[in-house]
């Protein structure tokens, strides 16, 4: 009767511990399919996120463009600080404010900073557009801001404040992101070669440029060339960064594309 009530016990023991086993099974279990889904959304947010923001970027960009094609009177854009941001641009210095553009007693366009209200992540920013860029052999047609600021360069191609704008003499200078995504905004300059047309819309007029160099640039040598002594021609300069896997902000060399006026003529 002994032996049997040990044998009872060790099977009664026995059960108990492969539940218990089971349940450490169970738990492990569940914690490794956990993690691998989490691991599998993490992996799937980070494939579509960053095209769900292009896809903001460049709806915000097409609003823009549309503004400035119908010829509004102030062609704008307004979004959040945080909203459109390009990937790659967090370490670089925000701004908080935009710029508009006014007229001067000579009837130029120039720019007025005007306050965004308090420095915080959701401020509100406004883009000014001035008019729109056409290089046919890439097929690109994007707004033209009067800015090169952070917020300006998330929806547009900026135009330097300071450099010359298309109706003046000087070399007007164009920055614009040389974004991932094949096609977008300055993705293609570096295909944009000697003898190809440039076209700028600006002020009811069509100003077309054709390419007389493309070069590439270590970034340290930019500003001599963008402050260089001005010329008494009609010119522009387009700049974007290379290569095109570095993070914004991080290239070491730029993109240039140097193009001559030949021609104006008045828009329909």
């Amino acid at each position: 009767m002994s032996n049997h009530d040990d044998r009872t016990s060790d099977s009664v023991k026995n059960i108990k511990s492969d539940k218990t086993k089971r349940r450490k099974f169970d738990l492990i279990s569940l914690l490794l399919l956990l993690l691998g889904v989490t691991l599998l959304a993490l992996g799937i947010y980070f494939l579509v996120e960053p095209r769900i923001q292009n896809k903001k970027q460049d709806a915000a960009s097409e609003e823009l463009l549309v503004e400035v094609e119908n010829n509004a009177p102030n062609p704008t854009i307004t979004f959040r600080s945080n909203q459109l941001i390009v990937h790659g641009e967090e370490g670089q210095e925000e701004t908080f404010f935009s710029r508009r553009p006014v007229e001067d007693e000579g009837g130029n366009a120039i720019t007025e900073q005007t306050n965004s209200g308090a420095e915080t992540n959701s401020d509100i920013v406004t883009v000014y557009g001035m008019g729109t860029l056409r290089i046919p052999g890439i097929d690109l047609v994007i707004p033209l801001a009067n800015n090169t600021d952070t917020y300006s360069l998330r929806v547009a191609v900026g135009h330097y404040p300071s450099s010359a704008l298309p109706h003046q003499a000087g070399t007007g200078v164009y920055f614009g992101h040389r974004m991932i995504y094949y096609g977008r905004f300055f993705n293609r300059l570096n295909e944009v070669g000697v003898g190809s047309s440039i076209h700028i819309d600006y002020q009811g007029n069509r100003y077309t440029y054709i390419v007389d160099d493309n070069y590439i640039v270590p970034v340290d040598d930019l500003a001599s060339i963008v402050f260089r002594e001005d010329t008494e021609e009609q010119r522009i300069l387009l700049i974007t960064c290379h290569p095109l896997n570095a993070p914004i902000g991080q290239s070491p060399e730029r993109i240039l594309v140097e193009a001559y006026l030949k021609d104006i003529s008045a828009l329909q």
